[in-house]
């Protein structure tokens, strides 16, 4: 190996890298190492660039920077687990839609597009060909999330029964109308149905429910009375909608009188993926 490939540490560095160790901080922003400096930006700017040259940190965003600890060897390997770096990339978050879809085995969609929930505006971000999409909700509909073990590193994911309805609530975020079908599918024998009826509530949208209902049917998702019942007073009188966007399939299709709801995709498309 040559020498120019292994991490060393001037003394200014060190003392932000042990700084870092000893607060046990996985992800540090360039304000913080400028207080450990003592307040010098230019001198933490230089000891910055260093470290980042050194693989001893790689950039998120916004002056926000993933520390790559000593124990990942002489040369610094970054860690593989990208969702360990895409927690660092929002505040609030939780991974959901498609990601969390495939962290529970519902699709087996690829996990180079990350999709993350927050309740700000944030841009999209590339970290090592990993694609982190950023989707802005509403407050009311933050919630549905708990810590996940992935690889061994706890980060927030939406739990089942919310994944699937983040995914019914805007289906181009979980891989379109027919991959959504399968996702319920996989997902109906692992659903806590009181707790599905009740985040559903919880939600606020009637078109969701809709969407979910109708898509549940034509999978032939065997739905407890009681959900099925409960789900169908979320429905106002008079509350008929599209399947999917009217821009993308039309608004040609014929009605669900149980759902309230215009069929405005092919039958095939809608069961493709099951």
């Amino acid at each position: 190996m040559e020498n120019n490939l292994i991490r060393s540490l001037s003394p200014l560095e060190a003392e932000v890298i042990l700084a870092l160790q000893w607060q046990e901080k996985a992800a540090v922003s360039r304000s913080e190492i400028v207080q450990i400096l003592g307040g010098s930006t230019a001198r933490a700017d230089k000891v910055i660039r260093s470290l980042r040259n050194k693989n001893w940190l790689q950039r998120l965003s916004g002056g926000r920077y993933l520390v790559i600890p000593a124990e990942r060897g002489p040369v610094g390997i970054p860690d593989s687990n990208m969702l360990a770096v895409g927690q660092y990339l929002a505040k609030p978050y939780y991974f959901g839609f498609a990601t969390a879809a495939a962290h529970y085995r519902f699709t087996a969609q690829s996990r180079s597009l990350v999709w993350i929930v927050t309740t700000k505006q944030v841009p999209v971000r590339t970290v090592r060909n990993t694609t982190f999409r950023f989707v802005s909700v509403v407050p009311r509909k933050f919630f549905g999330f708990e810590p996940a073990s992935v690889y061994e590193q706890k980060v927030q994911m939406s739990d089942r029964e919310k994944t699937v309805i983040d995914c019914v609530d805007q289906p181009e975020f979980a891989g379109g109308i027919g991959e959504l079908t399968r996702i319920i599918a996989s997902a109906a024998s692992k659903l806590d149905w009181n707790k599905f009826t009740t985040y559903a509530k919880k939600f606020g949208s009637v078109a969701m429910v809709q969407r979910f209902g109708a898509l549940a049917d034509r999978a032939k998702i065997q739905m407890p009375n009681d959900s099925r019942r409960a789900l169908q007073s979320l429905i106002k009188p008079n509350s008929r909608s599209f399947l999917a966007s009217t821009k993308t399939w039309g608004k040609a299709g014929h009605y669900d009188p149980e759902w309230q709801m215009i069929i405005n995709v092919p039958e095939r498309e809608i069961l493709s993926e099951i």
